[in-house]
């Protein structure tokens, strides 16, 4: 996957300090992530995504569950068991529906930070990707086009092939291959992807169905003329007999 990720970061200007607004390219999604404080002008919308209704916090204080809940949801709902947290000596990170916390137990904890990030990106561009697919198929539902369904089959897989992995981090790295595991888990994105696979079946069985039809309906045709042309020469038989008859 990194030969597959590009990550860009604003430079200083009179608008934006450097470092404040990071943009992920995975594969053909690209997804923002703004430092809290900053507005976005017009000059980075093309690369707006709906990350920027997620809460990422980094802070080193040991906080409670209940005020992690009211961080992530606004509430105190959140429950934080291992099914959506990661605690371990040096750091904890839980996740929420709306993002993630991260606390450093220890100093020097940044770069553990960012490759938190990184995945918590990479799941988002999984769901940013399962979305445009299942839009693609609930469009052709509508419209009753099944004949772009190979194309988008041909593309799914490819896209497959490439790219989806239930965990693409080795698993020498042990800390980041656990939590990626739990980033997968949490945010459904394997149901999600069975679902779509099975969406994508379903209408290449419909088309096969349209298509079988179709040739169905062409055989009748054929048929039909057939019948036709030999009830022709049968009667044609039928006059030259009586006239050579009489």
């Amino acid at each position: 996957m990194a030969q597959n990720l590009e990550i860009y970061t604003n430079i200083e200007d009179q608008n934006y300090a450097k470092g404040t607004i990071l943009i992920y390219k995975i594969f053909d999604i690209c997804i923002i992530c703004i430092k809290d404080g900053v507005f976005v002008g017009q000059e980075y919308c093309q690369f707006k995504k709906s990350v920027i209704d997620y809460i990422v916090a980094y802070t080193d204080e040991n906080m409670n569950d209940g005020k992690i809940s009211q961080l992530l949801r606004g509430s105190f709902t959140l429950k934080i068991d291992k099914s959506n947290c990661y605690d371990n000596p040096d750091i904890k990170v839980v996740f929420s529906e709306k993002g993630f916390l991260f606390q450093a137990k220890f100093n020097n904890c940044e770069s553990k930070f960012k490759d938190t990030m990184t995945m918590f990106a990479l799941s988002l561009a999984y769901r940013e990707k399962m979305e445009y697919y299942l839009n693609l198929t609930s469009s052709i539902i509508d419209k009753e086009n099944y004949h772009d369904v190979i194309d988008i089959k041909k593309d799914f897989y490819v896209f497959n092939l490439k790219y989806f992995f239930s965990n693409p981090i080795h698993y020498n790295y042990q800390q980041k291959h656990t939590i990626w595991k739990i980033v997968f888990h949490y945010y459904n994105i394997l149901e999600q992807h069975q679902e779509l696979k099975i969406q994508i079946e379903n209408l290449v069985d419909i088309l096969h169905i349209e298509q079988n039809q179709e040739e169905d309906k062409k055989e009748k045709i054929k048929e039909n003329k057939r019948k036709k042309i030999e009830m022709i020469f049968f009667n044609y038989r039928c006059f030259c007999y009586f006239s050579f008859a009489s």
